[in-house]
């Protein structure tokens, strides 16, 4: 990866990603990130209260699946970071989000978020899960 810029292939990838694992737990923030400090480029981070230590390997497997599954061109699942909703980055990206509250994925340009040097973020709106058909 590497890339300089995120894409909007990419952004709705993530964004479509989020709702559809949305699904399997609830979302409370979604986020791409590229940091300097991880030299691989973009990641989409999904944080949730329902992610833990007794599930977060059960979590991955299911972001395997899904991403498997629909053979995503523009998300790969290795680009796919899963956090607790507590986490301090989650926390923090929530009340940016918040900050600035937004019906589309917003760029934010700040220097660092959580202590985590950042060369730029996309924040999603609030995710909801996809409605089913009954």
């Amino acid at each position: 990866m590497g890339q300089e810029s995120l894409v909007n292939e990419q952004i709705d990838a993530g964004e479509d990603f989020a709702r559809e694992f949305s699904d399997y737990v609830p979302v409370d923030v979604a986020f791409w990130i590229n940091s300097p400090a991880d030299s691989e480029g973009w990641f989409l981070y999904l944080a949730s209260s329902g992610i833990n230590d007794d599930n977060f390997d059960l979590a991955y497997g299911e972001v395997l699946r899904r991403v498997g599954n629909n053979r995503k061109q523009w998300l790969d699942a290795f680009q796919v970071k899963l956090l607790n909703g507590a986490d301090p980055l989650a926390t923090e990206v929530i009340e940016i989000r918040n900050r600035y509250p937004l019906k589309i994925a917003t760029q934010y340009n700040g220097s660092s978020i959580a202590g985590i040097a950042i060369d730029g973020a996309y924040i999603y709106p609030p995710i909801t899960a996809p409605s089913s058909a009954t």
